[in-house]
């Protein structure tokens, strides 16, 4: 395979992350002597599902660590597995979502909560809000924060029958909580725009640093014109693969050199396509091998109908990979502020004049500032100093009231 650059030094890269990570621990170092000397707090992290973005999100809740706040993970025993070896997990039994898996988690909760009595607990996705509910009823004022993680109402009309039960729902219940944390500004404006109760804040959500082991020679390249886009996620009516699909060979016959690459698959009866000439379906990647699929690609293509704030575009920037998301996505003025890629609403004659349009060598110069958008809001050591002071402040303030 033929290793090519254009503008951006990869290896340059490698050495930037070297020293942002050892600038990072460092300041993880300074906080964990800081926060040694505050004590440290326990909390209880619920998961309904630990399915997608909510189970990676526990990452970022388990490298609270640093900051001296302990986490506890609660999460269906069939998603067990996505925390890999994080040892500080309990689990509920659920055969399939329904009414007796609600019943399994509330009860297993409820155990938990006798035996652990955290000092805060932390509830993810809009199902949680059932033990949220409990744990009000039983008088328990426990400081208490709500990741809605995108809300529900999102994915409907909002002025349909659906829509206004899911906004009484999650609107109303999620007040309930001590304080709301949403993971993007969109998801904010979408809190604020229906009146949605409680102390609404934003914490941007955040991954870990990528591997240092990456490749970026992962696909082959016959020319130095060739652009290889990507597409990670589930194959399903959210993430809009459909509609990518749909304008691709329309778009190749225009830029014979596009390829595009996906990595993924359908699950709970997702969607399957046929593919057409210049795209490959590598499946599923494993944990240590996806930052090689971002590094090796020119742009990430993020066709999604909406979004709280999805993990894979913070994934491509930290390997440096400028992306391309729909304006569901909710990231446009972020994009564009930092000029690391654009984005696109989600028509079929736009997308297709956008793929038509992508060069390798254009792209590469989108590089640098792709890497530092990561830098300087995505980093877990950002998300951990921002979150371990407003968890601080809940236990202080219950205190001291």
């Amino acid at each position: 395979m033929q290793r090519l650059n254009f503008g951006w030094n990869l290896e340059k890269q490698d050495s930037l992350t070297d020293v942002s990570r050892e600038l990072i621990a460092k300041n993880r170092d300074a906080r964990a002597e800081t926060n040694a000397g505050q004590g440290d707090l326990s909390l209880l992290s619920v998961c309904e599902t630990a399915s997608g973005g909510v189970g990676r999100y526990q990452e970022n809740i388990a490298a609270l660590v640093r900051h001296g706040i302990l986490s506890r993970v609660l999460l269906p025993d069939a998603d067990r597995h996505i925390l890999g070896a994080q040892p500080q997990v309990s689990t509920f039994h659920r055969k399939r979502r329904g009414v007796p898996a609600l019943i399994s988690l509330v009860r297993r909760f409820l155990a938990e909560r006798r035996k652990l009595k955290p000092d805060v607990y932390f509830f993810n996705s809009t199902f949680a809000l059932l033990p949220l509910l409990v744990l009000r009823a039983y008088g328990d004022r426990t400081p208490s924060v709500y990741c809605a993680h995108c809300w529900a109402i999102g994915t409907q009309n909002p002025e349909s029958w659906k829509g206004k039960l899911i906004r009484a729902v999650e609107g109303n219940l999620c007040g309930l909580a001590d304080l709301v944390v949403n993971v993007s500004d969109a998801d904010l404006a979408t809190a604020r725009r229906f009146g949605y109760r409680g102390h609404q804040i934003v914490v941007e959500n955040a991954v870990g640093a990528a591997n240092p082991d990456a490749r970026d020679d992962v696909f082959e390249r016959r020319s130095e014109e060739e652009t290889h886009l990507l597409f990670v996620g589930r194959f399903d009516h959210q993430k809009g693969l459909d509609v990518l699909l749909s304008v691709f060979d329309r778009a190749r016959q225009k830029n014979p050199d596009l390829h595009l690459h996906l990595v993924g698959g359908a699950v709970r009866g997702g969607e399957t396509f046929v593919l057409p000439d210049g795209v490959i379906n590598h499946g599923w990647a494993k944990p240590d091998e996806i930052d090689s699929f971002y590094k090796s690609s020119d742009a990430l293509i993020v066709p999604s109908r909406w979004e709280g704030m999805p993990l894979v575009v913070l994934e491509s920037l930290r390997n440096a990979t400028p992306v391309y998301a729909s304006t569901g996505c909710g990231m446009d003025d972020f994009i564009a502020r930092n000029k690391c890629g654009d984005s696109f609403a989600l028509d079929e004659d736009i997308l297709t004049d956008l793929l038509t349009g992508l060069r390798r060598r254009d792209l590469a110069a989108l590089r640098p500032d792709a890497f530092d958008a990561y830098q300087q809001h995505f980093t877990q050591d950002r998300f951990g100093a921002e979150m371990s002071g407003h968890l601080r402040a809940l236990v202080q303030g219950r205190k001291n009231g």
